[in-house]
């Protein structure tokens, strides 16, 4: 299996890496779309067999994301290296001696994310869940009416859910490529998100300029051209499959560019970081004025 050298310290980054970690995305899908969009149709067809058993199936998928979401990040690096990708990264990470590992770390995410539902019930009275039950049919109809106690809900789940994404955004990749234990490695994504924090706001901010970009444009075009719901759907569906590429793109241009070592020729580089704005430390909760390299880890006076 392809591996990633992880350095045993996460670099702080320009802030404008935020938006080339996007543009990675769309780079990576455009040199190997087909391969994507085979691994996609398997992903979510496996999905969709697991809601087919009762419970399990709104577990299961949960429990895996981490598994599933390093695969993603695998074949990523497999097409950035100009290898041959194969779906079957999907599940590289299940297929290794980290297979255990990764479902303790689904186990946790899955318990994170009931903790965040909880809070938004106790904010919404079950607003939201009720909201996450419905059609997409009911959310968009505009007879039915919401429930005015729905936003507070998706606020306190939006912000109970960053300290969740922002522990397992590395984690996986640590897990598996770095050898790091479960809870150290989502100690350190969550540290490393922190501190780099600055390239992670211009990186939702493009989604969220990217976003209103197309809702516009997908607003005009099915305006002009008087689209069924039924067309609107056909048309959302490759949109949807191509930004969840991108997105996980971008997850692992965030982790080469973050946690990756170069020595390899093949690697990329990161020609995009000026020397003077990355620095390196050993330890994610040290002050980036005290860098200490992984190559020199003796800081002398």
């Amino acid at each position: 299996m392809l591996a990633m050298k992880i350095q045993p310290a996460p670099r702080v980054v320009a802030a404008r890496l935020g938006m080339v970690w996007l543009m990675e995305g769309f780079r990576l899908f455009h040199r190997q779309p087909l391969i994507w969009f085979l691994t996609l149709f398997a992903y979510w067809a496996g999905l969709v067999i697991l809601a087919m058993i009762p419970l399990l199936g709104l577990i299961a998928p949960l429990i895996l994301t981490p598994g599933l979401g390093f695969g993603f990040v695998a074949l990523a690096y497999a097409i950035d290296r100009k290898e041959m990708p194969m779906p079957l990264l999907l599940v590289s990470g299940f297929r290794s001696d980290k297979a255990r590992p990764l479902l303790q770390m689904g186990l946790l995410y899955f318990v994170g994310l009931v903790v965040v539902l909880v809070l938004a019930w106790m904010v919404d009275g079950g607003s939201l869940f009720r909201a996450m039950s419905q059609s997409p049919e009911e959310l968009t109809d505009p007879t039915i009416s919401v429930d005015p106690s729905l936003q507070w809900g998706l606020i306190v789940a939006v912000l109970g859910y960053l300290p969740v994404l922002m522990a397992f955004w590395f984690a996986p990749q640590l897990l598996v490529w770095g050898q790091y234990p479960v809870v150290k490695a989502l100690f350190y994504s969550f540290f490393a998100v922190w501190r780099n924090r600055s390239a992670f706001f211009v990186y939702g901010f493009c989604w969220f300029a990217l976003f209103i970009f197309l809702s516009l444009l997908v607003a005009a075009f099915t305006s002009l051209a008087g689209l069924s719901p039924q067309a609107v759907f056909t048309l959302l569906m490759p949109i949807t499959f191509i930004l969840i590429a991108v997105a996980h793109g971008s997850f692992y241009a965030s982790t080469r560019d973050v946690f990756a070592t170069f020595t390899d020729p093949k690697e990329p580089n990161l020609r995009l970081v000026p020397s003077n704005e990355a620095s390196q430390d050993s330890d994610p909760v040290r002050s980036s004025e005290d860098p200490v390299s992984p190559s020199n880890p003796e800081k002398k006076d």
